[in-house]
């Protein structure tokens, strides 16, 4: 929240309502999440970082938009304060940590500006706001019977990497560990600890990680481009064709399942969102063994004869 953000209120039918929080509210997952918890009741503060987003959010019931750029510490604390004066003596219920971002980009060429950027938003952002929420979450247990929660959206990216996303994976695998280390120590406080790990969805992040292999080639020398193209145009395809295979889930499919989580009462340490996740949490990433889980991502992002694929195109060097 900006110092120009108005002051957030609750209509007085609602100051009794369950208070959550959830981070980038204005599209994907987070967006069907803010929809679906607003249909149930919930008062719902959610962060946007785009002005241009406020309305569209401001137009559900029970919803109140909070100005946030979760990179950002020294808004992340007056967005808090400004959420603590609301709930008052009610607290908050829960604290749904799903703003992310995407970055793709070759090891070789990775630029640390926006490393620290991917880091800061995925893994450094749920830290600070979680932290930063913990006197609101334990004032709604002392308020309450039911225990208040925290929950990280992670990704399998943070169970079995793939090439060019290395920063995506660091930042879901430190996301999926700290939440595991949350896990004991919330719980002294009182407070759940969920992770939830979507997988494949249907999201603008699909797009936005496409767009950022294209413009990592575009701003590398004429080496990398040679070496790299073929590998980021097979990765951009199978990324765009996505969109056209029956498996991935929709927001609002994902968004049913966090929202049963915030329902329930008891939830357990961890919850797969879809049949993708399962399949890697509970088998690859268990029972293949890493050379067996190595063979396959060479095979589907055409690893597997690199240096052909890399010389395609040039002229034949002479022999010495």
């Amino acid at each position: 929240m900006t110092n120009s953000e108005p002051q957030l209120d609750i209509a007085p039918e609602h100051r009794r309502t369950k208070h959550v929080l959830i981070t980038g509210a204005s599209s994907g997952i987070g967006q069907a999440t803010t929809r679906a918890l607003s249909s149930r009741g919930y008062a719902v503060f959610a962060t946007y970082r785009d002005q241009r987003d406020r309305a569209a959010l401001a137009e559900l019931p029970n919803v109140l938009p909070v100005s946030l750029d979760v990179s950002d510490p020294d808004q992340i604390r007056r967005a808090i304060a400004g959420i603590d004066e609301t709930v008052g003596g009610e607290g908050l219920y829960a604290v749904i940590n799903n703003a992310g971002m995407a970055y793709t980009a070759p090891f070789e060429y990775a630029q640390l500006d926006r490393v620290r950027e991917i880091i800061d938003v995925n893994l450094i952002a749920p830290y600070l706001v979680a932290q930063a929420c913990i006197p609101l979450l334990r004032r709604y247990n002392e308020a309450h019977s039911e225990r208040s929660r925290v929950v990280n959206v992670a990704s399998w990216a943070g169970l079995w990497a793939s090439p060019y996303i290395g920063f995506y994976n660091a930042s879901k695998y430190g996301v999926i560990g700290l939440t595991e280390s949350m896990y004991y120590d919330l719980g002294l406080l009182g407070i759940h600890t969920v992770l939830a790990v979507p997988g494949v969805t249907k999201t603008p992040l699909l797009k936005e990680t496409s767009a950022s292999a294209t413009a990592s080639l575009d701003s590398m020398p004429p080496e990398g481009q040679d070496r790299y193209r073929p590998y980021l145009e097979h990765f951009t395809s199978m990324s765009n064709s996505s969109d056209g295979l029956s498996f991935p889930r929709t927001p609002a499919q994902v968004a049913d399942k966090i929202v049963k989580i915030v329902d329930t009462g008891k939830p357990r340490f961890k919850y797969n969102l879809a049949a993708d996740a399962k399949v890697v949490d509970g088998l690859v990433t268990r029972f293949l063994p890493f050379r067996a889980r190595a063979a396959l991502n060479r095979r589907m992002y055409r690893l597997d004869q690199p240096r052909a694929r890399a010389d395609r195109g040039r002229s034949p060097q002479p022999s010495r």
